[in-house]
């Protein structure tokens, strides 16, 4: 090749080769730019009266149930309800064979008719007995005028005083028949009587108003006396049956038994101091105790020895019919007088092995755990007993992204809380970001990770 040609297509690739060299040596390097203080919301404690309460789990049961049962034996003929439908005290259920019974009836009658008759007989040779006793009297009376005057014989007064003798001994046994005869007509109306209560009982009524189960024996099927046929349930009125423990029980009777105006014990009964005490209740799916009830009794026989509980029971009124018996449910049970509590959202606690903390925001806007005592938590609320000021900025939300020492970029925001609704298991505190942060990013990793910024070319 020619040497000048072989110069002329070398130049080219130096001068590249000489650009992308300048190019490179003059590229900046990245530098490290901190992130911007993590957004939080911060909200002062809420001080507010709050009524301690007891809280137990129990089980429902209906007021009133009763089983509708057989007190004959036979043959059902007649099924006389639908199965679930309301029925009333006295209603007609069922019409077991009623034929045997109606003749045992009738026999049982009419030896009741027939003792009567025999009574009428017996009373009647009573009166003719005693006519006998009165003229054998009067013959025995005559003999001993005349044995006085010489005028009769000794045979004579002897046979008169045999026969007055005879006639009295016949009477005494005409009374004893007549006796006899009315013990027979009683046994004979006990029988009557037996018989048409059997003939009565053929027809089987509800036994109380509520509702009827389906039928446990069908049309055609023999029953005996005894057997359980349906079941009527009042569930008008639920109870609750649930129990406390013993050091519960005196903790709160304490409670109750303070007066306003000093340490007085109140007088009273333990039923009185009882009875009608206001009380909650919930379902396992409701949110809250949306059932207010009263308690209506305290079990007389005082604390289960085993257990080391009293038993109690409440009642609610379920005319919607919202209470089943049987359902497992949570009863709450409120103190006499509310009690002045330090309260912050339960989400804000954070908890290790030395304890429970929360995080203020302090000078510089920089983070401090703060350890606290709980006493309770209740609907997403945490009652503090020690450890907080009304004054301290909790951090509501954003507590991801919070550490001790670190700073923050608080938010404030302001807590309430419903007393009332926080007895009902309701008015969960809310602890979302203020409106003004919307569209602010809350992704942990977004807003703690470093962000390296490239400048142009």
């Amino acid at each position: 090749m020619n040497k000048t040609k072989l110069f002329q297509t070398a130049i080219p690739f130096a001068v590249l080769g000489f650009a992308t060299c300048l190019t490179g040596c003059t590229r900046q390097v990245n530098e490290y730019v901190p992130p911007p203080p993590p957004p939080v919301t911060t909200a002062l404690p809420v001080r507010s009266k709050i009524t301690p309460f007891l809280e137990q789990t129990g089980r429902t049961e209906a007021s009133e149930e009763a089983d509708v049962r057989a007190r004959v034996r036979g043959f059902i003929q007649k099924v006389d309800f639908q199965p679930g439908e309301p029925v009333v005290r006295g209603v007609t259920l069922y019409k077991i064979e009623p034929d045997q019974y109606q003749a045992v009836y009738q026999s049982a009658a009419a030896k009741v008719e027939a003792a009567k008759a025999d009574i009428k007989v017996k009373e009647a040779r009573v009166t003719t007995l005693k006519a006998e006793v009165d003229r054998a009297d009067l013959e025995l009376k005559r003999e001993e005028d005349l044995k006085k005057q010489d005028a009769s014989s000794e045979a004579q007064y002897q046979n008169a005083d045999a026969a007055n003798k005879a006639a009295n001994a016949n009477w005494e046994s005409g009374k004893a028949d007549v006796l006899a005869a009315n013990a027979n007509l009683s046994s004979a109306v006990a029988t009557e009587d037996q018989a048409k209560l059997d003939l009565a009982y053929t027809d089987v009524h509800a036994p109380i108003d509520g509702s009827i189960t389906k039928t446990y024996f069908k049309l055609g099927n023999l029953v005996e006396n005894g057997d359980r046929l349906a079941t009527v349930v009042n569930d008008e009125i639920i109870f609750a049956n649930f129990s406390i423990s013993d050091r519960s029980l005196l903790e709160f009777m304490k409670a109750r038994q303070l007066a306003q105006t000093g340490n007085q014990i109140e007088p009273g009964t333990a039923e009185d101091r009882w009875r009608g005490k206001k009380v909650y209740l919930r379902r396992e799916t409701d949110e809250g105790f949306p059932f207010e009830g009263e308690l209506d009794y305290v079990d007389q026989a005082g604390i289960e020895s085993d257990t080391g509980t009293l038993g109690l029971r409440a009642s609610f009124k379920n005319d919607d019919r919202q209470l089943l018996p049987g359902l497992f449910v949570t009863i709450r049970i409120p103190a006499e007088e509310s009690v002045e509590s330090l309260l912050i959202p339960e989400v804000a606690l954070t908890r290790n092995d030395q304890g429970s903390f929360v995080m203020t925001v302090g000078a510089n806007d920089e983070v401090i755990a703060t350890k606290v005592i709980v006493g309770q938590t209740v609907s997403g609320w945490a009652i503090i007993q020690s450890g907080l000021k009304d004054d301290d900025q909790v951090i509501i939300s954003g507590i991801q992204r919070a550490r001790a020492g670190l700073k923050v970029a608080p938010t404030q925001t302001k807590l309430s809380v419903d007393a009332e609704a926080l007895l009902r298991g309701r008015g969960q505190p809310d602890t979302a970001p203020p409106a003004s942060n919307a569209g602010k990013p809350t992704d942990e990793a977004s807003e703690t990770a470093p962000s390296p910024t490239t400048p142009a070319p």
